[in-house]
């Protein structure tokens, strides 16, 4: 009997996600019902759905960091029966950041949904290409650090988990990437990797594909492309590095070691016009390339909108939908009109929250709605139980019986001053029309909560990219806030929210925030677009007190 394809075998699931995702729950009861966890909450004695939501608050990370901490000392049994082989690394939107166990039985289906069904999934929608023209060359764009906990244990982002984990079972091919191992997984002192990784890229002509994390971070990596063409060509040509370039001594040592001059492919370089180079930028690079792998869609618009320029037609799959407590969703096709994704019925038992959160039950898959938006609580196989991630998800429809999902925003990633609950989406939305009503480009932007005042304002932290703000800015953008959130628009009718105010920051300052959460601990692989601050070192950087 032939073995059955990952696609086959993803849609089998999806056809039975119902008794899956119940199976998947009983088993994650019994398997842990000796775990200390499992006896407090009488896993034993559960035996349906029903009496899990009975039985099981709805808990949140601070609920583990207390057992999580003693299973790092060495406790076992804890809330998993099976051990972590890996501790995935998240900084929320906390201060410090928080370590969150991973069991291996999570990173093999991990396995199966990032590697054996994207892979197929990309083969099938692109069936004139062969397989080494799709994942012949790959510019890998992240870098995953390699570090451990005291006792030995893998420890790392989401994002990088997987590779950790074939690669300490010599199962990671490390061939088929642009950049060498050294620089995929970087030791010693965290250092931004950008120019080495691009110059690895740039050498490489038959480039077939881009494999990214975040679309923001991959649109900043062609932004630095096209603000250091000359001289990047230039150490292309010569095998030195120029002066412009902030990298370490034994890192310029590995490139002049290892990536000899290569005059040839600068003078292929350099004969691509200057005039338009932003348009279609890729594929002038890389004729060859077939598509991107990459999480974006429109919880990224700008960005999404930058990279179009960037990447042209070039097709695009929206990746995974994963956090650092487990791989959710995974897009179902290539070009899709957002970044649509599959729930997995054997990943996670999920629940849903109405948005509203006005205490109505939460609901499992089989009554979710078209079109509601929920908050998503996941049970996982590493030990996450009823674990509200913060996500707010849409769901537009179903394979089979499993939900697709697009993701809305986070609930951390909300501004709330007088009532008027303003998520990320309508903040984009309101700066998308601000920059075109001022015909200005930001190059970032963030939002915080000014109480100064008798009436409490928004404060917009702005940097400017292209062209001068108008004197009536702030009234603009007032306008544009206002159209995108009701709650807005109610709040300063009803003067209870006065006028925006905007403080423009120095050329840089996004970089220099970017650095010094580097200094703080935070990983490059974590970078996500930061639009409303929420700690006290967000607010302090911003607000002057640290800004450099």
């Amino acid at each position: 009997m032939d073995k059955m394809s990952a696609k086959a075998r993803f849609e089998e699931l999806c056809r039975n996600a119902v008794a899956e995702q119940e199976k998947f729950l009983m088993d994650i009861l019994a398997e842990n019902k000796d775990t200390e966890y499992g006896r407090l909450f009488g896993f034993e004695d559960i035996h349906s759905i029903e009496e899990y939501q009975k039985e099981l608050p709805i808990t949140f990370h601070y609920d583990y960091e207390a057992i999580i901490e003693r299973q790092v000392d060495g406790e076992e049994g804890l809330i998993t029966a099976k051990e972590p082989v890996y501790y995935c690394i998240s900084s929320g939107n906390t201060e410090s950041p928080r370590y969150l166990p991973i069991i291996e039985e999570d990173l093999v289906r991990q396995k199966f949904y990032w590697n054996d069904l994207i892979r197929e999934t990309i083969m099938n929608q692109i069936p004139e290409a062969e397989e080494e023209e799709l994942f012949g060359r790959i510019f890998e764009t992240g870098d995953f650090r390699r570090d451990y906990m005291p006792d030995g244990t893998m420890c790392g982002v989401r994002a990088g988990a997987l590779y950790h984990y074939l690669d300490e079972k010599k199962e990671l091919n490390v061939s088929c990437y642009t950049a060498p191992e050294e620089v995929l997984f970087p030791s010693g002192k965290p250092e931004d990797l950008l120019y080495v990784k691009l110059r690895f890229a740039l050498a490489c002509r038959d480039v077939t594909a881009i494999h990214g994390v975040f679309v923001n971070r991959v649109v900043g990596m062609f932004r630095y492309v096209l603000n250091h063409w000359d001289a990047l060509l230039t150490d292309i040509g010569t095998g030195e590095i120029s002066d412009c370039f902030s990298l370490s001594h034994e890192w310029k040592k590995y490139l002049k070691e290892n990536l000899p001059a290569d005059p040839g492919r600068a003078r292929e370089l350099r004969s691509i016009p200057t005039d338009d180079l932003e348009n279609g930028l890729v594929k002038k690079i890389w004729p060859n390339i077939r598509y991107a792998r990459l999480i974006g869609g429109s919880m990224f618009t700008p960005y999404m909108d930058k990279l179009r320029v960037y990447m042209a037609d070039l097709p695009i799959h929206h990746f995974t939908y994963a956090a650092s407590e487990g791989c959710f969703g995974i897009a179902r096709s290539i070009n899709e009109e957002d970044a649509f994704y599959v729930l997995l019925p054997d990943t996670g038992f999920y629940e849903f929250l109405s948005e509203t959160g006005k205490g109505e039950k939460p609901v499992t898959i089989s009554n979710v709605e078209v079109g509601m938006k929920y908050e998503l609580l996941v049970t996982t196989l590493s030990g996450a139980y009823r674990y509200a991630i913060g996500d707010v998800v849409e769901v537009v429809g179903f394979e089979g019986q499993a939900p697709i999902v697009r993701v809305c925003y986070r609930k951390s990633q909300m501004i709330n001053v007088a009532d008027e609950k303003m998520n990320v989406r309508q903040l984009e939305t309101a700066m998308r029309k601000f920059q075109r009503r001022t015909k200005c480009t930001a190059e970032g932007y963030c939002v915080d909560g000014d109480y100064v005042k008798r009436t409490p304002r928004y404060i917009l932290y702005l940097e400017l990219a292209e062209g001068e703000l108008p004197e009536d800015a702030e009234e603009l953008l007032d306008e544009c806030l206002m159209e995108s959130c009701s709650g807005y628009k109610r709040d300063r009718e009803l003067a209870e929210l006065d006028r925006v105010k905007i403080q423009l920051i120095p050329k840089g300052g996004f970089k220099s925030y970017g650095r010094f959460m580097a200094r703080l601990g935070q990983r490059k692989e974590q970078d996500k677009p930061l639009h409303v601050l929420v700690t006290d070192v967000q607010r302090a950087f911003f607000g002057g007190a640290l800004i450099e």
